[in-house]
């Protein structure tokens, strides 16, 4: 009878039989703890309603603190980017001015006007000579190799709203100047200067002077640097005066709350902006403002963070973070009442609510009770109505099953599970020895794809590194040319791509540059890539322009193009003595160019059809010249079309300024952060697409 009965029903009888027994047991162990539950519901909501107000109050600082902090932070780096700018152009403008000297020959330069035969308001270079120092021929020689300093200065002043002026003051008693102002002092000696004196002390590294009031009430600071002659040796100072008021607007501007607010302080912790340093009677020190030392401390402590202190009478939360640039703090403070106050408000409506609620688990839980003990006692009844003795059948086959199937995935795949009943076992039992037969098949099977994937894998291991090869790859390419450096870079989507660069010689002062994409990816594009790289390698050779090259490359490939596959290609001829380029685009990416200060632009050529659309299509060259100190990146697609897990492209405009970002770097930098950020944009996002770069800067 139980031999064939269906093994759920077998599984159904010996859990009632052990219920019967566990039964007694729960029962009497859940009547001691429904009535322990009460008491513990109770108990949890009074420590609800306690600690809700402390858990309100906790993530209220946490939040403040957290706000406070981004706060701090973005606005020091704010104003630290702004410091750092003048930085930049005190640094350069001493450059500058060393080569002057280091060059003298090359710049004959003229004399200059006194301050006071200047237009007031009007930008000019004018100097005059501290009293006691003679016009010499040296003097004089100096003074007109500082006239040259104009050049630079004019365009630092003119570009940076909280500049004032650019001066110098040299060893020999010179005091030039640029400025829109003509005043000047006849008895002024910049030798006897806290700017020139701290620069002079510290030879060859920018300065930072306390800030100070200028005669018209703004506060102001100056940046000071060193200037060296041929033999490198400091000759002068060149410094700037930086207007504040912006940088002090800026503070004063910003609320946090009801009473919340910014300031600033010196390296000294003197108020630098604070929303009452107009009032009569202000102190100036942050010390007299705070209760204990506990602030102070942390701000020597020369790490960013956040306080709660004593400040102006009030418990407040204060944070801040230091300026790299000048050793100052940002602050922001806000009232700890404020903070809390909602945590107060809080905890009053949960004690209300605590109440009502408490009430309601009451009753409940005692209407549970009563549900549970009628429930156990019709399952009792239930259980000792159908509870009856059943015999080992149903373990027996189970595990009869398990030895066989174990045998089998040990791998004894010609062992056949005996089946010798009709019950889900025996069901069970017959699947298996199918599976056994199918697994067979299926093992020899996937011997057979695994040892043909190996073989697919390896070749294409070889193709990859083959098509490696044939692009220019050992760098510096051309080790005895000094005129210029070209660096490219080539990364597949797959193990072998579509994309390709070349550039070769073609005589002494002629390079070649190739960039062109495939349609298309993987083992086709690869092959048509190696292809098309060998046909615009060798007719280039012996065309006369770009444009006759492709024609012949394009003719040549519509021959015997039957899978309509194309390529897009730039092709340019770059005379390496005067910049000057002539090149063709057949459908391809517009080429960059980077002008001799460095920045880069796109440049919109004219495109035509790419190479392999169609026969007889006639390419056009144009021409442009690159400036010296110059040159040209060019990409491929992959590069501004790499995209994010948010389907985002990476996009021209964040190419173009990740070049400017790295303006100064080397080609071979220039790529390598390039691609680190497009990396970074990207993320865990897969490749899509072929990315290769190259690029040539002209020395």
């Amino acid at each position: 009878m139980f031999k064939n009965m269906k093994i759920s029903i077998k599984i159904l009888l010996v859990i009632l039989i052990m219920s019967l027994g566990s039964l007694l047991i729960v029962f009497g162990e859940s009547f001691y703890f429904m009535n322990s539950m009460v008491d513990e519901f109770e108990q949890a909501n009074i420590a609800l309603g306690i600690n809700s107000s402390d858990v309100t109050k906790d993530s209220l600082i946490d939040q403040t603190e957290q706000y406070l902090k981004q706060l701090v932070t973005k606005q020091a780096q704010a104003t630290n980017i702004r410091l750092n700018s003048v930085n930049r152009i005190v640094t350069q403008s001493a450059e500058y001015t060393s080569s002057l000297f280091k060059n003298r020959t090359n710049f004959v330069g003229r004399d200059m006007p006194r301050p006071d035969q200047t237009e007031a308001g009007v930008a000019c270079s004018k100097y005059f000579l501290v009293k006691g120092v003679a016009r010499t021929p040296a003097i004089m020689q100096e003074v007109k190799t500082l006239s040259n300093c104009e050049y630079a200065f004019a365009p630092y002043l003119d570009n940076n709203d909280i500049l004032d002026n650019i001066y110098i003051g040299t060893k020999s008693g010179i005091s030039y100047r640029y400025s829109r102002s003509n005043k000047y002092n006849e008895d002024y000696d910049p030798r006897e200067r806290d700017w020139y004196k701290a620069a002079m002390e510290k030879p060859g590294t920018l300065v930072w002077l306390p800030t100070y009031l200028d005669s018209y009430g703004n506060t102001c600071i100056t940046a000071a640097m060193t200037y060296n002659d041929a033999s490198g040796n400091p000759i002068g100072v060149v410094a700037s005066d930086i207007l504040l008021q912006d940088v002090i607007d800026d503070v004063m501007s910003l609320r946090i709350g009801q009473t919340g607010s910014c300031f600033l302080l010196g390296s000294d912790l003197s108020f630098i902006a604070h929303a009452d340093m107009a009032d009569e009677g202000f102190d100036p020190m942050l010390e007299n403002h705070v209760s204990d030392y506990d602030l102070i401390n942390q701000l020597r402590s020369g790490t960013d963070g956040i306080i709660e202190c004593n400040y102006e009478g009030k418990d407040c939360y204060i944070a801040f973070s230091d300026l790299d640039e000048t050793g100052w703090y940002f602050c922001a403070s806000i009232d700890s009442a404020e903070v809390t106050a909602p945590a107060v408000k809080a905890k009053e409506e949960s004690d209300k609510l605590t109440e009502t609620t408490q009430q309601s688990m009451q009753d409940r839980l005692f209407a549970t009770y009563r549900m549970f003990m009628i429930f156990f006692a019709l399952v009792g009844i239930i259980i000792t109505m159908i509870s009856f003795a059943v015999s080992g059948t149903i373990t027996n086959p189970i595990k009869k099953l398990t030895a066989n199937v174990k045998a089998i995935g040990q791998g004894d795949f010609d062992r056949k599970i005996p089946v010798d009943t009709q019950d889900e076992v025996g069901m069970l039992a017959e699947r298996f020895n199918e599976m056994q037969d199918n697994l067979k098949v299926y093992m020899e099977n996937i011997t057979k794809v695994t040892a043909e994937k190996e073989r697919i894998g390896t070749e294409l291991s070889v193709a990859a590194q083959i098509q490696a090869d044939m692009l220019p790859n050992i760098y510096p390419a051309f080790p005895t040319r000094n005129d210029f450096d070209i660096y490219a870079s080539m990364d597949p989507a797959k193990e072998v791509g579509g994309d390709f660069y070349d550039f070769f010689l073609i005589d002494d002062d002629h390079l070649a540059l190739v960039m062109a994409d495939v349609s298309g990816k993987g083992v086709p594009a690869a092959m048509f890539m190696m292809m098309s790289k060998i046909l615009v390698g060798n007719y280039a050779m012996l065309s006369s322009s770009p444009a006759d090259t492709l024609i012949k490359v394009n003719n040549q490939i519509c021959k015997n193009n039957a899978n309509s596959m194309f390529v897009t290609v730039w092709l340019g001829f770059l005379t390496i003595s005067t910049g000057h380029v002539i090149a063709t685009n057949a459908g391809h990416e517009y080429p960059i160019l980077r002008k001799a200060n460095g920045e880069y632009e796109i440049f919109k050529d004219k495109h035509k059809l790419p190479v392999g659309s169609m026969e007889d299509t006639k390419y056009q060259d144009y021409e442009f010249t690159l400036e010296r100190g110059g040159g040209l990146f060019l990409y491929t697609d992959g590069v501004a079309e790499a995209t994010d897990s948010d389907n985002k492209l990476f996009g021209t405009d964040r190419m173009i300024e990740s070049l400017n970002r790295h303006k100064e770097d080397s080609p071979r930098q220039l790529l390598e952060n390039l691609r680190r950020d497009v990396d970074g944009f990207v993320g865990d996002a897969p490749q899509f697409d072929d990315l290769t770069m190259m690029c040539v800067q002209l020395k």
